[in-house]
């Protein structure tokens, strides 16, 4: 299906979180990325606190072998972590945000959508991805993923 919103800017502030941070093949993404969530999810459990949103993954590299990536889950307040487990920060900022509901092999023609619309609307990338997890154990065509680039305004003062 892909995209299945319009584009929206939105601003947010900064949210603690507790994730995992790993660099792994491409092909051992999705392992990877059940095993983070299981882990932070048990740890949680532990110590008798929830999610404070849905599970996500801030991608710092993505090539056609590897990926360097951090996931977990937003929490209500800042927590230590334990071991793999450490805590980290959802960026506050600007950001450039769609929905896109399909398999997750799918998801980078939206990126490409999303270069195109940040040139037609003077704005430009000023960090890193993240995919926001909606739903899981459903059939891969109703995977529901939130993603958010963020960015800024092009400074239109600087000659090319």
């Amino acid at each position: 299906m892909g995209r299945i919103s319009n584009w929206q800017l939105i601003k947010r502030e900064t949210q603690p979180s507790l994730t995992v941070r790993s660099t792994v093949l491409l092909k051992d993404l999705q392992n990877e990325m059940d095993e983070a969530r299981n882990k932070v999810f048990a740890y949680l459990k532990l110590i008798d606190e929830y999610p404070a949103g849905a599970f996500y993954a801030v991608y710092y590299s993505f090539s056609k072998k590897e990926v360097d990536l951090e996931a977990g889950f937003p929490v209500y307040r800042k927590m230590d972590g334990e071991e793999e487990i450490q805590p980290a920060e959802k960026s506050a900022g600007l950001f450039l945000s769609c929905y896109h509901q399909g398999p997750y092999r799918k998801i980078p023609s939206v990126y490409k959508e999303m270069d195109q619309w940040l040139e037609e609307h003077s704005f430009e990338t000023s960090g890193i991805s993240e995919e926001n997890y909606l739903n899981e154990n459903v059939d891969e065509n109703f995977f529901l993923t939130q993603i958010l680039i963020p960015v800024q305004e092009k400074n239109k003062d600087v000659k090319v």
